[in-house]
């Protein structure tokens, strides 16, 4: 019996094992159907071992450093090195130029491979030394000028070492250290190579993998822009839309934005798309920064909170018109009109544009000064730190008398001096670099050296610096002015000091035009322009016993001693209007190309006695506007900048112009205000926005408008999208074919 039931046991696990393959099999089947993850994992070591790293293998392995670490590390490395000296700090955002240097070291990798040892080596030596010498160079720039270099800039690179080599060459000593960081790559290649790194021809299908792998990293860099949010100025806006150079070298990292600038100076901007402009309410997605407007610090009559125009400014003496003609100051042109006849679609966008602008009204003091004499000074480097009772007692008199704006701001722009005559001279924003150069052919009729010479007053422009820097010997004639300057025609004293005198400019120049029965000039001073110390500035040292009482630092002294030369040249200047009894009828206008920023911040905190706000207060600045006739003074609170001169100017000599077609406004008009500065920031007299942060500071006790923020930052985009177009398709010409030649 035992043994029969073992032996039963026997024949059922005999049973068992025999029924046992079908279920494997089953399971087999199950497995291939929907795989496991052992599955897979063994699967894709299996291609990895036998199809990856065969061919990796055929890679020689001095590529495989070069592709894994050479070129991508050395442009992550130079973006940090270049970022902590720009910036003195890191942020989440670096996370940006780094994802965005890989793909482009990939690239970097393949063209060293392409061709045999030789010229490979070649090849890989100059792609090192241009970048290491680009970022050195951006560096110096940077530090120099406190913009970027652009590559559209390059006609103009050699009036700026010649004009500018001392500061170049201090700028260079004082960041030697950070240079010789940027410059490591060349010893570290240097070192590779004499180990005995080789750099050999790839074959296609290894190009191929390179190629593909970069771009997986700029697919991934891409997405990662995402995170930050697609709002105005994000890291996605500024690689897709809005190409601010400041903030896609602070956000993006300097080999994207110098990516940008070489693409736009190659090809040319796309076909003009103007941002809509919602008024409906804010954008839910966008959290803003919001804090209390800063308490007044600055002294009177400058107020750090904007506000609107004076409600009951100090009426002038001279008679205005009863009743106040208030109709819109434009032209009659028929925007509408002219865009359905038009094929080129940039200028039927840009009369779309214009026809759906509101005008700016006259007002009051609409042709207040019609019929007088205009001299207008666009002052090197002028600030309200050159302002003292008594070193610069003339400066100190036509800022607190006359028009007295206490909310005017200067930016500063990409070619320094020059777009800031720019912005002065057309009421257009600089886009770019070179937009006085590139506008020299083109017609720009609200020019005032224009204006005044349709009205029978000979227009004639003045600079005591040599008459070929940045072109002014094209660009300034085809604003209409008989241009003089230092080597046609302007007799100074001395001629090769640096910087030269304005005093020497205005007294060999005023007997040109004082005796006119009417008359319009314009001067651009020189004797304010950096470097601000006794030894690198000649007007500094000539002054220099008027400062020296002064409780600053010498090179606080410096910029004060060498303002004071325009102090001198202006104090001349009245004394020859009185002389030849037309200050009564003489309008002067003074304002700054720029603030002075070959001068370091903390001499400006210095002489503030404060920490000066770098975002906004840093631009604050002077505009005067002034007439011996105006016996009482009109202050003007509204906030204001250099692009609403020539539209203010115009209104009160009664110019006819249309203020739609200008990017500034007329300061007296009833309109909202708007100051913009280069990087997209703006103040009205509701905010102040910083567009590389988002923060909004509140300059009012209630709540901003629907949607007032986003509005705003799409009109600033126009303006700075239009502005580009007018220049790039001279477009003025379009809208007056039969302008006086």
């Amino acid at each position: 019996m035992g043994e029969q039931q073992k032996k039963g046991d026997m024949d059922h696990k005999v049973d068992d094992q025999k029924e046992e393959p079908k279920d494997k099999k089953k399971e087999v089947y199950l497995k291939i159907e929907i795989p496991s993850w052992k599955e897979i994992k063994s699967n894709m070591e299996h291609r990895i071992k036998d199809k990856i790293i065969p061919t990796i293998k055929k890679i020689p392995q001095s590529d495989i450093f070069y592709l894994l670490l050479f070129f991508p590390g050395m442009l992550i490395y130079l973006e940090m090195i270049f970022h902590l000296l720009n910036y003195r700090s890191l942020d989440g955002k670096i996370i940006l130029p780094i994802l965005f240097a890989i793909p482009v070291g990939i690239i970097l990798t393949i063209l060293c491979t392409l061709f045999e040892r030789r010229v490979n080596l070649a090849i890989l030596w100059v792609l090192v030394s241009i970048i290491c010498l680009l970022f050195s160079m951006e560096r110096v720039y940077f530090y120099v000028f406190k913009v970027y270099f652009s590559f559209q800039s390059v006609g103009m690179a050699g009036d700026a070492i010649s004009e500018f080599n001392n500061d170049i060459l201090l700028a260079i000593k004082e960041n030697f250290f950070g240079l010789l960081l940027l410059f490591i790559p060349l010893p570290v290649l240097g070192l590779l190579l004499y180990n005995g790194a080789e750099v050999e021809q790839r074959k296609l299908r290894q190009q191929g993998l390179l190629l593909y792998t970069a771009v997986i990293f700029q697919i991934l860099a891409l997405g990662v822009l995402l995170l930050y949010g697609r709002g105005d100025y994000s890291p996605f806006d500024l690689y897709h839309n809005t190409k601010v150079p400041e903030l896609c070298g602070k956000q993006l990292g300097l080999t994207t934005m110098v990516r940008f600038d070489v693409a736009k100076a190659i090809r040319g901007e796309k076909e003009l798309v103007l941002a809509n402009t919602p008024t409906a309410k804010w954008d839910e997605g966008t959290d803003p920064v919001i804090s209390e407007s800063p308490k007044p610090q600055q002294e009177a009559p400058v107020t750090i909170i904007p506000s609107k125009p004076n409600s009951t400014p100090t009426p002038s003496p001279l008679p205005t018109p009863t009743p106040i003609d208030t109709s819109p100051n434009v032209m009659d042109i028929d925007f509408a009109k002219l865009a359905e006849g038009e094929s080129n679609d940039t200028i039927r966008t840009l009369h779309e544009y214009f026809a759906s602008v509101q005008p700016t009204n006259k007002n009051e003091y609409t042709g207040m000064f019609e019929g007088y004499n205009l001299i207008m000074i666009t002052a090197e480097g002028f600030s309200p730190y050159a302002v003292d009772k008594n070193v610069t007692p003339t400066l100190y008199k036509l800022t607190h008398e006359g028009f007295v704006f206490t909310n005017f701001y200067t930016a500063l722009w990409q070619t320094s001096t020059s777009d800031g005559e720019y912005v002065a001279c057309t009421g257009l924003i600089p886009v770019g670099t070179r937009s006085m150069y590139n506008s020299r052919n083109n017609l720009l009729p609200f020019c005032l050296g224009n204006q005044f010479n349709l009205l029978g007053v000979k227009s004639k422009a003045y600079h005591n610096h040599t008459y070929t820097y940045y072109q002014r010997n094209e660009t300034h004639p085809n604003m209409g002015y008989q241009f003089i300057a230092n080597g046609n025609g302007m007799e100074l004293e001395h001629p090769d000091v640096w910087p030269e005198s304005d005093l020497e400019m205005m007294e060999t120049t005023i007997d040109d035009y004082i005796k006119e029965d009417q008359f319009h000039v314009y001067y651009l001073t020189v004797s304010g322009h950096m470097n601000y110390t006794f030894s690198g500035n000649s007007m500094a040292y000539k002054n220099r016993g008027l400062v020296e009482d002064l409780p600053y630092s010498s090179d606080a002294k410096a910029y004060i001693a060498c303002q004071a030369e325009l102090d001198r040249a202006l104090k001349l200047l009245l004394e020859k209007l009185e002389e030849y009894g037309v200050a009564d009828k003489t309008v002067i206008a003074l304002s700054a190309d720029h603030y002075p920023y070959g001068w370091e911040k903390k001499n400006i905190d210095e002489i503030a006695g404060r920490v000066v706000d770098p975002n906004f207060e840093i631009y604050r600045n002077h505009f005067i506007l002034w007439n011996a006739a105006m016996k009482d003074n009109i202050i003007v609170d509204k906030p204001c900048s250099s692009m609403d001169i020539l539209p203010t100017l115009s209104n009160l000599f009664g110019i006819t112009y249309d203020s739609r077609l200008l990017m500034g406004q007329d300061i007296f008009s009833d309109s909202d205000p708007l100051v913009v500065l280069s990087n997209r920031s703006f103040i009205t007299d509701k905010v102040m926005y910083n567009s590389e942060t988002g923060k909004i500071t509140k300059l009012i006790d209630g709540d901003l408008p629907d949607n007032y923020i986003v509005t705003l930052n799409a009109i600033v985009k126009n303006k700075f999208k239009v502005s580009q177009s007018i220049l790039e398709q001279d477009y003025y010409r379009e809208v007056f074919p039969n302008y006086p030649k």
